[in-house]
């Protein structure tokens, strides 16, 4: 049995764990949506190049979110290890269009690392925010002993 004390040492924890599932649904999300038959055509030359950036900057940001509020301020290794693995995963994404019958697009994997970076950015700059909104979780209801 744990004291009151122990459970509470990290209060950013529980919504750590949101994160991660967010996170885990957004990266499903991203595969799924890039290995499936190109269905939508941008009115745009290139429209698809932002939906690459969006993605890569959501799933930067949210793994730093979770990552931190789970073990505390990050180091720049840290941030470095995220930045590769969302370099390496656009990658591997890419790659593995090529067998369902898309086309494998260096451009699309240019915005997915330039999405990673601005990700990486902005939460560097948001962190304070991340922090303050993280509090105002509400506690799941604990029953009464």
């Amino acid at each position: 049995m744990h004291s009151d004390t122990t459970r509470n040492r990290n209060p950013y924890r529980r919504v750590a764990a949101y994160m991660r599932y967010a996170t885990i649904l957004l990266f499903v999300a991203m595969f799924v949506s890039t290995h499936v038959p190109a269905t939508i055509h941008y009115g745009v030359p290139h429209g698809d190049k932002f939906m690459h950036l969006w993605a890569y900057m959501a799933l930067s940001f949210s793994v730093l979110a979770s990552w931190e509020l789970a073990k505390g301020p990050l180091l720049p290794i840290n941030y470095f290890v995220v930045w590769l693995a969302c370099t390496i995963y656009g990658a591997i994404d890419e790659i593995t269009q090529i067998p369902v019958g898309r086309v494998c697009d260096g451009m699309d994997w240019l915005f997915d690392v330039m999405g990673a970076i601005v990700g990486l950015a902005l939460f560097r700059i948001l962190r304070p925010l991340v922090y303050r909104l993280a509090l105002l979780v509400p506690a799941s209801v604990q029953p009464q002993q």
